[in-house]
């Protein structure tokens, strides 16, 4: 038997399918996120029922309004659920207290062995230790300062992708908007190089 230990923090989870997620991006930039979290929570209703019978439970946020606003994404399921349900895996919610040997002590005075514990600490942005720029692009919290959709571009050629928390999507929508910059600014260049070219081949023709 496997066994989930959830710190504090995640505690609450959105649990969604892969198809849930593709249907949810597919109507992500013609549908508002609330209308998005209500058709998501309803199919995920369908899918999965209720849960927090299983010791997950779903945040008050809706799924893609907290993907938006904090750095909490939606956890997708592929098969983790069901052995959930049938016994082969369980959820303690209690958070980790402390670890001795193969002990594990939760928060709820509960002692627990083990045969191997993984800690899955999550990401956390890098950026501000190497990067140094005044430019406003990147925030104390390693994440773009600025908010959508100002985000994306700083000063002297620094750009940033994928770092406003809008996932996949706006990590796509963001690499595109820096290749459509980049490409504005070498075209003067091109044009300038096809001048030079066209002005020396008129004086050798001469």
């Amino acid at each position: 038997m496997f066994v989930v230990l959830f710190r504090m923090a995640y505690t609450q989870v959105h649990l969604v399918t892969k198809e849930i997620q593709n249907v949810a991006m597919a109507l992500y930039p013609y549908l508002p996120l609330w209308i998005i979290d209500k058709l998501v929570l309803l199919m995920c209703a369908v899918v999965f029922g209720d849960t927090a019978r299983y010791g997950l439970r779903r945040p008050s946020l809706g799924p893609f309004t907290m993907k938006d606003t904090t750095s909490s994404y939606p956890v997708f399921d592929v098969g983790t659920y069901a052995k959930i349900r049938t016994g082969e895996i369980r959820v303690f919610p209690a958070a980790l207290k402390s670890v001795c040997g193969n002990i594990v002590e939760l928060m709820d005075g509960k002692c627990h062995p083990f045969d191997a514990i993984v800690f899955a600490t999550g990401y956390r942005s890098t950026v501000r230790k190497w990067l140094k720029a005044e430019d406003g692009l990147i925030g104390n919290d390693a994440m773009a300062a600025r908010r959508y959709p100002e985000h994306w571009k700083g000063e002297n050629g620094l750009y940033c992708a994928g770092m406003v928390r809008r996932g996949v999507y706006g990590s796509g929508e963001d690499a595109k908007l820096i290749a459509d910059d980049i490409s504005m600014l070498l075209r003067p260049r091109e044009k300038q190089g096809d001048t030079s070219k066209l002005g020396h081949a008129h004086r050798n023709g001469s």
